[in-house]
């Protein structure tokens, strides 16, 4: 690396900050210009600061490391940075300044995350993910938005809480406060580590919390959307490579997310939903490979999360485009809107197919690694669950998706005056799309990001033969099934209903306005106490068999009955 200036010298996460309060005070003629050039001075700190850890500052009894920087904190510094930037472009024709400004300090949380040194400053920067991102979606301005971000927050302010409680036990304890790897105090039952592990797993969107991606995601604005997809889940991938590599329970965990996602996403009705479940299923892999934890796997997990960022935010700009033009989120809906805005639809196919890794796409570079890896650790069971899952994938984003937004016919009820978005829009996809092939043909770009999968070999017949395979299965399965997962009006249950639907109506149902028994749950519940009621009292009351006077000669015989079957059971065992 090159000696760095006073310009590499600041915090890169700084920027972001700096670029959020410029977008919030200038003009809106002016804002395009923080917006771009935030990212683009974090890509040129990131990739000027030389490796090992900067300053340390003490605090009370802690030294803190905001600037730590290796391979792959500056990966991830680079992929946020260039989310960051397309996400920005995307948005400056629709999005409000709110929600620019809070998608860059959103962003500033993420890289944040990507160069901190120490415990301490992750959970300070994990907290500012938390805020932005409930902004991003408070930002949308509805009430559906409003209220998903107010469950977003509970959730995530409870996951930092988690969090907290975990680092502050581990630091108390006697550890140190350094992003040193704590599998071995998982091992050894170590509370504090258990409860850091529990407090990442949640922004990782890991069971059983894992529905607050679908439950959130799809109320943001479709220019927040895109921000969304980008940071809070890959973040949190992040501090797992850092923290957890090899610890085996995220290796199931990741195999669970991996098929709950890809399962939801192939019978959702719901575009938006499609994509957030999707990002649950693609998670997954990448938090198996943090499981496994070999070199190779970390780095798959790592180049899982740079490709996947970029083919998902594809596909996210481009479904946002076509919700937004329409105002319909619904499969059947939007049958055929492929055909209103060509451009766009190309652009959110080639996202499922970098999505599907086919071959000269970055999804074909990242999976492959992950898959390689599991391969030579001997991981038999979780390759096999990885490939299937892969065949589901495909089916949904490759197939399912194009197929019904191309459709058989022009979109009816829509104005003639639908079509592709305008040309910032269309930078921004195409810049996007531009990096999902050229990672796909020059794979080297992205793998030699990480020492440990600069050499493995990506165009092998091996590889391109498996993959094939893959592809033709998922068309088998695509066509065999195609009747039953067509577009439907129903809508998909989660986890979320239980505390958005379930809950809520049961303490309304319970509330005391001046009749609690009025609502028809409780009077059902009512009727039932009675009725069992009832039932003891017929027995047991005053009037009833059991409270009557019974006569002597009655109640000897009863009793000498019951003596001889004691006698009978005993000396009969």
């Amino acid at each position: 690396m090159t000696e760095p200036g006073l310009f590499a010298t600041l915090p890169p996460a700084g920027l972001l900050l700096l670029g959020a309060l410029l977008t919030a005070l200038l003009p809106r003629g002016l804002r395009a210009l923080p917006v771009i050039a935030a990212p683009l001075a974090v890509l040129a700190v990131a990739w000027l600061l030389p490796d090992g850890p900067g300053a340390g500052h003490a605090w009370l009894d802690q030294v803190l490391v905001p600037v730590t920087v290796d391979a792959t904190g500056r990966a991830f510094t680079t992929i946020f940075a260039l989310a960051a930037l397309a996400g920005g472009l995307y948005a400056l024709p629709r999005a409000s300044t709110t929600e620019l400004v809070a998608a860059q300090a959103y962003g500033a949380g993420a890289v944040g995350l990507a160069f901190a040194g120490d415990l301490l400053t992750v959970l300070v920067f994990w907290e500012v993910l938390a805020i932005g991102s409930t902004v991003v979606i408070w930002a949308a301005g509805t009430e559906r938005a409003r209220r998903a971000a107010m469950r977003y927050l509970q959730i995530h302010l409870a996951g930092g809480m988690i969090l907290m409680i975990g680092i502050v036990g581990h630091i108390t304890g006697g550890g140190a406060n350094t992003l040193a790897a704590l599998t071995a105090d998982i091992d050894a039952g170590s509370w504090a580590a258990w409860f850091i592990l529990a407090g990442v797993v949640i922004n990782a969107g890991a069971p059983p919390l894992w529905a607050w991606v679908s439950d959130a995601y799809p109320e943001a604005s479709s220019t927040g959307m895109v921000f969304l997809s980008a940071f809070t889940t890959k973040a949190a991938v992040l501090v797992l490579i850092r923290l957890f590599p090899g610890t085996e329970i995220l290796v199931w965990t990741g195999i669970v997310m991996a098929a709950y996602g890809a399962l939801y996403a192939v019978i959702e009705n719901d575009l938006r939903r499609v994509l957030a479940f999707s990002i649950v299923s693609q998670v997954g892999f990448m938090v198996t490979a943090v499981g496994i934890g070999t070199p190779l796997a970390l780095a798959g997990a790592s180049a899982q999360a740079f490709a996947h960022i970029l083919y998902k935010s594809l596909m996210v700009m481009a479904a946002g485009h076509m919700v937004a033009a329409t105002g319909r989120r619904r499969l059947g809906d939007l049958a055929g809107i492929g055909r209103a805005m060509p451009l766009t639809w190309a652009a959110l196919l080639l996202g499922g197919l970098g999505l599907a890794a086919v071959p000269l796409t970055a999804g074909f570079v990242s999976k492959g690694v992950i898959l390689s890896a599991l391969g030579k650790d001997g991981a038999g069971i979780a390759w096999a669950a990885l490939v299937g899952i892969a065949v589901v994938s495909t089916v949904y984003a490759a197939l399912k998706l194009p197929m019904v937004l191309w459709g058989t016919h022009r979109i009816q009820g829509v104005g003639r005056g639908v079509g592709d978005p305008g040309v910032v829009q269309m930078v921004a996809m195409g810049f996007m799309a531009a990096l999902v092939v050229g990672i796909g043909v020059v794979p080297g770009t992205l793998l030699g990001m990480f020492p440990a999968s600069a050499d493995y070999a990506v165009f092998t017949a091996d590889h391109l033969i498996t993959q094939i395979q893959l592809l033709a299965a998922a068309a088998v399965v695509w066509f065999a099934a195609a009747p039953r997962l067509a577009p439907g009006r129903g809508i998909t249950r989660d986890f979320d209903w239980i505390y958005r639907t379930f809950l809520p109506r049961l303490a309304a149902e319970f509330a005391i306005h001046g009749d609690p028994l009025r609502s028809g749950l409780a009077k059902r519940i009512h009727r039932r106490i009675d009725f069992v009621m009832a039932g003891i009292f017929r027995i047991h009351g005053p009037e009833a068999p059991l409270a009557r006077d019974w006569p002597t000669g009655g109640t000897v015989l009863g009793i000498t009955v019951m003596l001889g079957l004691c006698l009978v059971v005993y000396y009969a065992a």
